[in-house]
Formats: C-alpha cells, sequence, structure tokens
C-alpha cells in the first residue's frame, strides 16, 4: 500500500482522463466489469421494473457515461451534473465529436448487443447525444447543489461511484443521500451503482479515499429515507490488481417515496 494519504475527489479532484483510462477503455482489463456487466444489469432492471420517464439527472463520478447509453431507452432528457471543470470539459469534447475526446464507441456496441440490434451503435450514440440537454456544475456544500441553477425534479436519478468517493463516514452518506434526492420527484426512480467493501481507487498515479460500506449499509439507509426498493444485485469482482481494492459492485434501483 502507498504509504502517501490518500486524495479526496470532492477536496482535490483528479484527471478525469487518467480515471477513464484505468478502468472504462475498450479491452481494458476491467471492461468486463465496469462497463458490460453494469449495463447489462441496467437493462435487465430497467426492463423488469418498466421504468420509463421523461426526465433523468446523473450525478456521476469522473467523466464516465458508459451507464446513459442504457437508461437514454427509458428517458428522454438527460441532465449531467459534475464536481470540477475538468470532468465538464471531457464530457463537452466528447459531446461535441472534438478531436481528442474519449471514445465511447464500445459502450455503444455493448448495449446495441444487449438490445439485439447490432449495427446501430451510430443511431445510439446520437440518441443519446441528443438526450443530454444540460452539463451543470454542482457544490456539495450549498443547501441547492446546482446553485445559481434551479432545476426542476426529476423523474429519475441516476449516481455511479460517487457517494462512495465524496463520503467519508455513515453521516457524510446520509447527508448527502439526502441532498441527492431532493432533485427526485417523490415516485421517481433511484439508481445506484457503488464499490463495496473498499477504502481506495487510483486515478493514474493518483490514490483517492473510498468509503467503506456493505449491501446491508445501503439498503437500510435508503429504507429509513422512505426509499422502497425494487431491485439489488451485488456483482462479485473478478479482476486482480491493485488499482482499486473493492470486493464488490451493488446495482441497485428503488422509488422514493412521499416527502
Amino acid at each position: 500500500m502507498d504509504p502517501k494519504p490518500l486524495k479526496s475527489y470532492h477536496l482535490h479532484g483528479m484527471d478525469s482522463r487518467d480515471f477513464l483510462k484505468c478502468y472504462f477503455e475498450e479491452n481494458n482489463v476491467f471492461a468486463e466489469e465496469s462497463l458490460v456487466m453494469i449495463m447489462e444489469q441496467l437493462h435487465i432492471a430497467l426492463a423488469a421494473a418498466n421504468v420509463k420517464g421523461q426526465t433523468l439527472i446523473d450525478i456521476s463520478l469522473g467523466s464516465i457515461i458508459h451507464q446513459l447509453y442504457t437508461v437514454s431507452e427509458f428517458f428522454n432528457e438527460i441532465t449531467i451534473l459534475k464536481l470540477n471543470d475538468t470532468c465538464i470539459l471531457e464530457l463537452n469534447k466528447w459531446l461535441n465529436t472534438r478531436t481528442g475526446a474519449f471514445s465511447w464507441g464500445h459502450a455503444s456496441k455493448i448495449v446495441t448487443q444487449l438490445q439485439g440490434i447490432r449495427g446501430q451503435e451510430q443511431e445510439k450514440e446520437e440518441k443519446l447525444k441528443n438526450s443530454i440537454k444540460r452539463i451543470v456544475k454542482f457544490n456539495l456544500n450549498k443547501k441547492n447543489l446546482t446553485d445559481p441553477v434551479v432545476l426542476p425534479q426529476a423523474d429519475c436519478l441516476l449516481t455511479a461511484w460517487l457517494l462512495d468517493a465524496i463520503c467519508h463516514n455513515e453521516n457524510d452518506y446520509i447527508k448527502n443521500l439526502r441532498k441527492m434526492a431532493k432533485m427526485l420527484k417523490p415516485g421517481g426512480y433511484f439508481i445506484l451503482i457503488e464499490c463495496l467493501h473498499g477504502t481506495y481507487y487510483t486515478a493514474g498515479t493518483e490514490r483517492l479515499h473510498m468509503f467503506t460500506c456493505d449491501e446491508s449499509f445501503i439498503t437500510k439507509t435508503l429504507t429509513d429515507e422512505r426509499f422502497v426498493i425494487l431491485s439489488c444485485k451485488i456483482l462479485e469482482r473478478k479482476v486482480e490488481s491493485d488499482l482499486i481494492d473493492h470486493k464488490q459492485v451493488i446495482v441497485l434501483t428503488a422509488v422514493k417515496g412521499n416527502d
């Protein structure tokens, strides 16, 4: 273990491109677990619950978007929230097809295979880009996370690998979950993707803090916060690597109860 203190994503930031290279490039050692299995479980869970709606807010770690290829089939308008300018810049490069943009073509292939429509990767790419209506910077210290922008409550809120990156204890987790939940309509869908039993992850040469939690803590917290859990899938880690030390990944869908 590196003896240097772990950095915190929300305090120190990270190199968004290094993060993508570590876990999300095509043919990466983590690609099966971080891309294929996640997109597959989202597809299964959303289809089984007959999830649908008009608006979705995504508030996820770094500049990842592969999860949105799947959910864009169920929601027409997507708002993406990001903590820092580098992630916004990275996303805008891809969104506007600029030179040097990270390629998500492999994610497009995965979703077309899941839907049995191979050969329509370009159409899926354009559909997702057209569904993204805005990218907004947010601040964890503000009551309204997107202040001065005021967003209407969404039909769905998706958060991937963010809560475990920005929280240092159980109180942090509950506080930040409550802030996020305010952006979701009562009866709206909540989608959570998160590592379990981890303490750190790596982006380039930097090691960053990960809040250690388990399935029981997450499900109890959501239940206490008046969410009704629809599905909960635990994916066991298979890849051996010192880039990250989690043991499992949770893919959970729930419905927000009345305030």
